[in-house]
This record gives structure tokens, sequence and C-alpha cells, in this order.
């Protein structure tokens, strides 16, 4: 099964960051891959602007759509009903 998922990273000087994306991990499984600190990885990365969500190449065309995310800069994980680029975000 997919999840898809927004995580709110600390970046220290460049602030607070969001990644959407999805993995095969549930939010349980996620919590303990943290726990024990290990990465936690996200595929299929969108972004949002204005409340759009938006396909990663539209932003960056040179990376691929996939990311590893170091567990000490987490500071919350949400899970999306669905895929956020169908399910309605209001």
């Amino acid at each position: 099964m997919k999840y898809w998922y927004k995580f709110e990273t600390n970046k220290a000087q460049e602030g607070l960051y969001h990644y959407i994306g999805s993995s095969n991990l549930s939010s349980e499984e996620i919590a303990v891959k943290v726990q024990k600190g290990e990465l936690v990885r996200l595929d299929e990365l969108l972004y949002m602007e204005r409340g759009e969500v938006k396909e990663w190449a539209n932003w960056d065309k040179s990376l691929e759509p996939s990311v590893l995310i170091n567990p000490t800069c987490i500071i919350s994980i949400m899970v999306f009903k669905g895929d956020p680029r169908i399910v309605p975000s209001k």
C-alpha cells in the first residue's frame, strides 16, 4: 500500500521546510525508523505553491523526485487521506 505524507523539517538557518511525498511504509513504521535514527525516504515528491499541489519536475527537472530525510530534522509527520494531487485540500 502507498501512503502520502507531509513532513515538516527544521533546516537550521534556512528555517522550516515541508516535504510532500509517498512511501510504502505506514506512519507507525516511519515512527520506528525515526526513533532508531534512520533516514526516511519519500518518493514521488510534490510541492505546494499557493495551496496547489504540483509535480516536482515543475520545480526542478534536474533531480529525481525522491529524498532521504535525516530524522533529527523532522518536526512533524502528517498523513494525507490519499494522493494529494487527487484528494481536495479543502
